[in-house]
């Protein structure tokens, strides 16, 4: 088209620049029709780094498009992909731009939780962690990374601990640009399979973590609210995996958790707080009847031993008893 793109993540307003479905330019879009866009400036982050891309809506004149994810093309353009849910959209409208924020603040919080994450688990096991994948999503975030042995319990939670200890210090998240030399002076965390140009955007959260990256992150640690490890488990030889949520999807995580040790206690007629001692007593209780019951058919077979021989016969001078054992 000859027009200049750009990305502004303030951007409320933009011109479609060009529209596709199955793979063919379109001049016009209808009523649930799943349609590829390309905006004259656009504030959608594009799926990269592990972090999925934003989702929103396109409102324009005549229509309105349901925007499911953002992407990129070859040469770095932005295209959004979504589903035209009302109406019309013609190449040239004038289209009104909302990203979801909801999402996009989890997303965020999950993505500078993986950042803190990194530098934990460097932090708690040694320099020998290196990221090796990771996916961030307004649900929750997934972390690879190299390591020789299962995590512990006690390092888990340490590693856990130091992550929120971040997030209450309410650390200031800086993104700043500069050349790629000097950001390896910094001494920044490069992220695994990323391509970087010259220039090269660091996160920074005081000493304790700096990263090359992209993606969409809080403005301060505390926005975090409360980060919680879900799951941790080898996928491949020398390589972990940690699971975990944080904000509004840890709370949900930790509700789960106490509405199940409501329910667990419910059904043992006891308290949450004395929930292990019941477990205890009603295990002792259980072996004590196993005893019991090993005791009473050892007494079964004894006495099914003496009714046998009690009915003994002699036959042809051999002594046979008979008869039939359960």
């Amino acid at each position: 088209s000859g027009e200049k793109l750009a990305h502004d993540f303030g951007a409320a307003n933009a011109k479609v620049v060009l529209i596709w479905k199955d793979g063919k330019l379109i001049e016009a879009a209808h009523d649930d029709e799943e349609i590829g866009v390309i905006l004259s400036v656009t504030p959608f982050y594009a799926e990269g780094g592990g972090q999925i891309g934003d989702t929103g809506t396109l409102a324009g004149p005549m229509g309105k498009v349901q925007i499911t994810t953002a992407k990129k093309l070859p040469d770095g353009t932005i295209y959004h992909w979504g589903r035209v849910i009302e109406g019309t959209l013609k190449t040239g409208d004038m289209v009104a731009i909302e990203v979801d924020e909801i999402k996009r603040s989890s997303t965020a919080r999950n993505h500078t939780a993986t950042h803190l994450l990194q530098a934990a688990l460097r932090s708690v096991l040694g320099d020998h962690v290196n990221q090796a994948g990771s996916m961030v999503t307004p649900e929750r975030l997934r972390f690879d990374f190299t390591h020789f042995a299962p995590v512990a319990q006690e390092q888990l939670s340490e590693i856990e601990k130091i992550v929120n200890r971040q997030i209450l210090k309410n650390s200031q998240v800086q993104k700043r640009e500069m050349p790629q030399e000097e950001a390896k002076k910094l001494g920044a965390t490069a992220l695994f399979g990323e391509k970087y140009g010259d220039i090269v955007r660091v996160v920074l959260v005081d000493d304790f973590s700096k990263e090359l990256c992209g993606g969409v992150h809080v403005s301060s640690t505390g926005e975090i609210g409360v980060f919680k490890i879900v799951a941790e488990a080898g996928i491949g030889s020398g390589v972990r995996r940690i699971e975990a949520v944080t904000g509004f999807g840890a709370l949900e995580y930790i509700k789960e958790r106490e509405n199940t040790l409501q329910q667990a206690a419910h059904a043992l007629k006891t308290r949450p707080e004395e929930l292990l001692s019941r477990i205890d007593s009603l295990q002792a209780g259980i072996k004590e009847l196993e005893q019991e019951l090993a005791a009473v058919k050892a007494k079964l077979a004894k006495g099914e031993v003496e009714e046998l021989l009690s009915g003994v016969e002699t036959i042809q001078e051999v002594k046979v008893a008979v008869g039939v054992v359960a």
